[in-house]
Order: structure tokens, then C-alpha cells, then sequence
């Protein structure tokens, strides 16, 4: 049974993505943006189609959840999309024994759930974590993390043929920013939900990765363990192990976002949104033509989605 009533949960029309992005978030994009080949990259996946195949892989093996079809996972897509006042991507429910959601596209995104995550989450957990992926969205994370997916594959498969250090220094800098656009979602997360123990529930059960054990976990008691593993720091030594450990993690570390969600839960930025006071949009305002094909352009994007030029210059 849900938690929270979906009556209770506020409405944000008109809701911008800068009035949840958490600031390391920008910092960490301004750095990949700087990395010379990044739009060249980007003009070569829309010529591939690298997004479309992936899309026809989806329709032919998993469930593509609409109001026929999984209703009830639909409905928790339609509300998050409601509270956070944006268009309802395509949402697909794939057999993955691996605990995990993703987002993926920049044309089109669409959202992809593994059957292990549904099975593990309650209700209110799984809303929360369709808002997660709904955030990237919002955000306009999508077009980049399409660029990390790709270069991870990339650079996995021509192996020696790149210069080690180059390699790794890019790859440093995607997976930084990777980890900090994470920190975004988290927060649209809670904003679906609003109540940060459900979100905070989600990163323990998913790091338990049981069931079985749920009933005898304890919130605050994770909370705990994450400023235990903060004071870890007086170490030099443990200090280096953990810098190492996070480098090429994709994702921050379960403790680490918990500690994050509840500061912005008691944050009075995060009590502004509730009372609904928070930046909006404006489409006439936020659009802009692209110097190159003339397509409307967010000015969050680097580089035009139709023809993959500079829509900065």
C-alpha cells in the first residue's frame, strides 16, 4: 500500500530543471563540454542511428508499458509526469536479473525498467524512481549520457588503440559528471514522492538488494553509516583506498546520495518548491533557432539535435 496518497502529492506547473539541479551537477557538464571532439561525436551517433537501434531492439524484446499494457506502472509514469509537468517519454519493462532503471535518446528518450527493480520496490519506491529517470529527462541529461554510453563501448572495444591517459582522463571527466547528474535526478525524485524517507528507503533496499531482510532495515541507521563512511577522511590512507573506489563508479555511492537528499529535504530551497515558488519556463523564451539548419534549440543544448552542429556559435 502507498505510503502517500496520490491526492497529497503537489502539482509544480511549469516546473523548470534549474529550480531542482544540484550545482555540482552544471560544474561537472561545463568540464565535458570542453572536451574537444564531444559535438563531432555527437553528429556521428545522430548519422548511426545508435538511438533508433537501440529502440527497435526494445520493441522486439521488452514489454512497452502504455494504459493497455502494465496500467498500473503506466499510471505511476503518467502521475510523475503530471507533478513535474513534462511529456510522458515511452517507458519499456525489460527480464534483467540486475537491479537497475535507465534513461537513454536525446530525439526521443524513453525510459527502460529491469523486471529485478519492479520486483524489489514497493509503490511509492517505484514512483520514485520513475521520477529519477524522468529527471534526467527534464534535465536534458539524456543527450550526454548517450555520448558516456557510447565512448564507454567505444573505448572498450579499441582497447590499446587509444592513448591510455587520453583515455582515461576523458573518461574520468564523463564519469564525474555522471555521478553529479545523478545527484539532479535524486532530487526530482523526491520532488514525485516528497517524503525523502521513501527516497532514502529506495538507495538502502537497493544496496540490501532484499526483500526478504526489508522490515529490519532502519532509515536513520544508514544515515549513520554514511557519516561513518564520511569520517573515514582522517585517513590519508583511506582517503586514496576511496578515491579510487568512486573514480569509474557510474553512480555515487548509496550512502553518499541518502546523506545528499535529506540536506535538500531540509533545505529551504527544497520548502520554497513546496510552496510552490521555483523557477518556470517559458517556451518563448527558452527555444532559440540553430545557427546552422534553423531548428529550435534548447540553449541548455551544446549542439542542435537535428544536425548535430555547434548551436552556440
Amino acid at each position: 500500500m502507498s505510503t502517500v496518497q496520490q491526492k497529497t502529492r503537489r502539482r509544480f506547473p511549469r516546473l523548470s530543471s534549474n529550480a531542482f539541479e544540484h550545482p555540482l551537477d552544471r560544474a561537472a557538464l561545463d568540464v565535458v563540454r570542453k572536451i574537444p571532439f564531444i559535438d563531432k561525436l555527437f553528429k556521428k551517433l545522430i548519422e548511426l542511428g545508435f538511438e533508433r537501434k537501440l529502440r527497435v531492439e526494445l520493441l522486439g524484446q521488452a514489454v512497452h508499458v502504455t494504459p493497455k499494457q502494465c496500467a498500473k506502472v503506466h499510471g505511476m509514469l503518467r502521475e510523475a509526469c503530471d507533478i513535474l509537468d513534462m511529456h510522458e517519454p515511452d517507458l519499456f519493462l525489460i527480464n534483467h536479473f540486475v537491479v537497475n532503471a535507465w534513461t537513454f535518446g536525446s530525439e526521443r528518450p524513453f525510459v527502460v525498467l529491469h523486471s529485478a527493480l519492479v520486483d524489489l520496490l514497493d509503490d511509492d519506491q517505484l514512483l520514485g524512481v520513475i521520477g529519477h529517470e524522468l529527471g534526467h529527462v527534464k534535465a536534458e541529461h539524456v543527450l550526454y549520457r548517450t555520448i558516456v554510453f557510447f565512448l564507454m563501448e567505444l573505448f572498450r572495444s579499441l582497447g590499446g588503440l587509444t592513448h591510455p591517459l587520453a583515455r582515461m582522463g576523458v573518461m574520468a571527466a564523463l564519469f564525474d559528471w555522471a555521478r553529479k547528474s545523478e545527484l539532479t535526478a535524486d532530487r526530482a525524485e523526491l520532488l514525485v514522492v516528497q517524503d525523502p524517507k521513501i527516497c532514502i528507503s529506495t538507495h538502502m533496499k537497493m544496496a540490501a538488494g532484499s526483500k526478504t531482510v526489508y522490515e529490519h532495515l532502519d532509515v536513520d541507521e544508514f544515515l549513520r553509516q554514511g557519516a561513518k563512511y564520511e569520517d573515514l577522511d582522517y585517513d590519508m590512507l583511506n582517503k586514496f583506498y576511496k578515491f579510487f573506489f568512486e573514480l569509474w563508479l557510474s553512480h555515487p555511492l548509496p550512502v553518499y546520495r541518502a546523506k545528499e537528499l535529506k540536506e535538500w529535504a531540509e533545505s529551504k530551497q527544497f520548502s520554497e518548491l513546496m510552496a510552490g515558488r521555483y523557477p518556470t519556463r517559458d517556451e518563448s523564451i527558452e527555444l532559440r533557432d540553430c545557427p546552422h539548419c534553423g531548428a529550435k534549440v534548447s540553449p541548455t543544448f551544446f549542439f542542435c539535435p537535428d544536425c548535430g552542429k555547434n548551436a552556440r556559435m
